[in-house]
């Protein structure tokens, strides 16, 4: 049975209106009567970029309740077409929308230990997210406590992989490394950086470092360390500079000798976190500061 006829739409998911050249369903597997993920991509010259990250999210496949697996896949000629295994929860962002104040760093502390576990089985597979930020993070309530979910691999990166290929990763959570297409040099470090972020855009509302001329923009994401805010509780700004922290170029990388850029890269790697775990360890000591000054 092809997969215009085994699986049945029942919503669409995602921001489409942000969709230029695919789509992502929410849809029933009418053999298994199981909820699914189906996505789409057009087969073109404008699309071949959404087209190429799709069929290379398809090898990513994992043996865990967080992680997503292939489940189904069709290559029409003109549309690419992946069902994935569907992974309940709602968007970071919008899940800590919910929180109140007072219940957002035991939420964290909790975050971490669930992306702990996650990051440690990418890690003993050498394969490295990429694309860490608030709407690839699914958060939904267990029995235990906190589900969290990792989706859309089209990023991803095998570690070792001879095959690497030449990346545009989006400026904002990506870290120099990425960015500066150093990609023997990524590990497991390089989602963390994105995490940081990720948590400092949670406390803000906003991504740290920005500007609309894209080149200044470039040279603020890999020259200056992530600043402090008034929305970040009291000594959260030093684990979020270590799990961000970068070499300050100040001479343009494309100026520099390539073997000078990965020294400095790989320096400021071995200056981050090695763990989500030695993260939430530093984070409990503010959340219990904090619990003593009230």
């Amino acid at each position: 049975m092809h997969i215009p006829d085994r699986y049945r739409i029942l919503d669409r998911l995602g921001k489409q209106s942000v969709r230029k050249f695919g789509n992502v369903y929410l849809v029933e597997d009418k053999e298994q009567r199981t909820q699914c993920v189906l996505k789409a991509a057009r087969k073109s010259a404008e699309s071949n970029v959404v087209y190429q990250r799709l069929v290379h999210e398809s090898t990513f496949n994992f043996n865990d309740s967080g992680l997503p697996r292939t489940l189904d896949q069709l290559d029409s000629g003109t549309e690419y077409l992946l069902i994935r295994n569907y992974l309940p929860g709602i968007p970071l962002d919008d899940y800590w929308q919910t929180l109140t104040k007072k219940d957002r760093l035991p939420f964290l502390l909790a975050l971490l230990s669930a992306l702990h576990r996650l990051f440690e089985k990418l890690n003993a597979e050498q394969v490295v997210h990429c694309d860490i930020k608030p709407g690839n993070v699914l958060v939904h309530q267990s029995e235990t406590g906190i589900g969290v979910s990792l989706i859309d691999f089209g990023l991803a990166l095998k570690q070792n992989d001879p095959d690497q290929r030449n990346i545009l990763f989006p400026l904002g959570y990506a870290a120099p490394e990425l960015l500066l297409n150093a990609l023997d040099l990524v590990d497991h470090r390089s989602d963390i950086y994105a995490l940081g972020v990720t948590i400092w855009r949670l406390f803000s509302g906003k991504l740290p470092l920005t500007h609309p001329n894209p080149g200044i923009f470039t040279n603020l994401q890999l020259t200056h360390p992530i600043p402090d805010h008034g929305s970040l509780p009291r000594g959260m700004h030093p684990i979020l500079l270590k799990m961000c922290h970068k070499h300050s170029f100040r001479v343009p990388p494309n100026r520099m000798a390539k073997a000078e850029v990965r020294n400095v890269l790989k320096t400021a790697m071995n200056n981050r976190y090695a763990s989500l775990e030695e993260v939430r360890i530093d984070l409990k000591k503010i959340a219990t500061k904090k619990r003593r000054w009230f």
